[in-house]
């Protein structure tokens, strides 16, 4: 009677062992699969700016550059909820440094675990350093991140952000 008891019993262990797994970790529902789209060349908008996006990164990952109308490859992400942090080219598909400036999603986007999203960043959904009207002006925290990302650039501190090359064109 007791060997049948141990039977059970271990038969309930080796159940039990993937649901260990699982909450321990052991596969890969606690990533993300995200693609980031540069859709500032979207017919439905009013206006399209000729953003080329040369640096990208979200959760902190890199995502580098995606061409206008183009999508970054996917890349796995830890869930969670943060801004797309970028560096933009205005009209310039080779990214020199005096045609760009930073940028971020005017939004928090999320992702869950075992989620694949892709991430559009066009006109309404983007901010700046020195916006034009009806785009929002980038908060000092992101700008701050982007800086400490990419300082290569050589972007202006936050408080003289509207003095960046570009901003005066």
């Amino acid at each position: 009677m007791e060997g049948r008891a141990f039977r059970g019993k271990s038969k309930l262990m080796f159940a039990l062992i993937p649901l260990f797994l699982v909450a321990c970790g052991g596969d890969d529902s606690d990533i993300a699969t995200v693609r980031l789209t540069n859709d500032f060349n979207n017919a439905e908008m009013d206006f399209q700016p000729p953003w080329t996006i040369c640096e990208s990164s979200y959760l902190d990952t890199e995502f580098g550059l995606v061409g206008i109308g183009e999508t970054s490859s996917e890349m796995e992400v830890v869930p969670g909820l943060d801004y797309v942090l970028m560096v933009a080219a205005w009209d310039d598909p080779t990214c020199s440094p005096e045609n760009c400036l930073p940028i971020a999603s005017k939004s928090e986007e999320e992702v869950v675990p075992g989620q694949t999203r892709t991430i559009a960043i066009n006109l309404p959904n983007h901010q700046g350093p020195c916006p034009p009207e009806g785009v929002a002006p980038i908060p000092q925290a992101q700008y701050e991140r982007i800086l400490e990302l990419w300082p290569a650039y050589g972007f202006k501190p936050y408080d003289n952000r509207t003095e960046n090359p570009q901003c005066s064109e």
